[in-house]
């Protein structure tokens, strides 16, 4: 059993839209309904509004992935050598996820959500008992009981990211072994490769970056932390899968032209002393010339843009819990 979305009639941007606007207007509408602004807790409302942010984005970005898998592989075309029926069928089989794989990752996010909903809780106690009480609805106000009621589908979905990201990832990788050819001085056409890890990675960086706006408030900074280092880490690897076979025909293709070349090398010094000497001298160094040219070609299809972009991205978090800040900031200037 498979799991199939109609790609081509969902937009991200609009369903991470309409669903955190959807929540935030209802929330403030029922805050309003039943007189929840004169005795709330400010905290609490701001960090609803976190979780409906989230609830937003990770459903949204969710689908990205496999909307942006599926034009990489199409954008393959001409250096699989194959027709666009045959491309097409390909980016299906690339973004097609299993049943069991969605159901695993999402019980999965349910339960580090609820082990981890105390910010204080340690790596090797999860489960505490403020943990457990906080599961408790009668210590609930009307704001928290939208973060323990949000918080169990913003896992959901938050898995079933880093499960597409995983698997359309390792299948996007095996695609280079159907590569037709690889032309050493032109690595342009495998550049789809290297943008589909580059979006992988912003789409978990993104996550984090929203996930920052609970250091506005206290008590958050251990969770943060361990979201912080882990999603860092998976973004960076994020880039890998999607060009790990990649590098492996690059070095192939890479280790079969020298080994043409140094044969013809060979062949012209053995001919040096048969023929004429200045013409054979200079083809020698024009081979030795072109091993070199072909010894400096780079195994990982990357680029100096590569890196400044990824390093750019890192620091998306940084700059959203610095805007959020100064938002906090201006907001509480005009209200109090």
């Amino acid at each position: 059993m498979t799991f199939r979305v109609r790609l081509d009639r969902l937009s991200p941007l609009r369903l991470g839209i309409v669903i955190s606007g959807t929540l935030i207007a209802i929330l403030l509408v029922t805050e309003t309904v039943f007189g929840r602004w004169d005795v709330l807790v400010l905290r609490d409302l701001r960090l609803a509004i976190v979780h409906c942010l989230l609830m937003g984005y990770s459903p949204a970005a969710f689908l990205y992935v496999l909307k942006s898998s599926r034009r990489t592989v199409e954008a393959l075309q001409a250096p699989l050598g194959c027709t666009r029926e045959e491309s097409e069928a390909l980016a299906a089989s690339v973004v097609r996820l299993s049943r069991r794989g969605l159901v695993i990752f999402g019980l999965i996010g349910l339960a580090v959500n609820f082990v981890s909903l105390d910010p204080l809780s340690s790596a090797v106690n999860l489960v505490t008992l403020d943990t457990l009480s906080a599961w408790n609805p009668a210590t609930w106000n009307a704001e928290v009981a939208w973060h323990r009621i949000l918080s169990g589908p913003m896992g959901w979905f938050a898995w079933w990211l880093g499960y597409a990201i995983i698997t359309v990832s390792i299948r996007m990788s095996r695609l280079a072994e159907k590569l037709d050819h690889i032309d050493l001085l032109d690595l342009s056409p495998l550049a789809p490769f290297n943008r589909q890890g580059l979006t992988n990675a912003l789409l978990l960086i993104g996550l984090l970056a929203i996930s920052t706006l609970f250091l506005l408030e206290t008590g958050f900074g251990g969770m943060m932390l361990r979201i912080g280092v882990t999603t860092l880490v998976m973004a960076a690897l994020a880039v890998l899968p999607s060009v790990l076979r990649v590098r492996t025909r690059i070095r192939q293709a890479k280790d079969a032209k020298l080994r043409r070349i140094d044969e013809s090398i060979s062949t012209q010094v053995n001919a040096l002393e048969n023929s004429d000497a200045g013409q054979r001298i200079g083809e020698l160094a024009d081979l030795v010339a072109y091993r070199g040219l072909i010894e400096n070609v780079p195994e990982w299809p990357f680029t100096a843009s590569t890196y400044a972009r990824l390093i750019l991205y890192m620091l998306i978090p940084v700059a959203s819990w610095v805007l959020g800040g100064i938002v906090e900031e201006l907001v509480g200037r005009a209200l109090f």
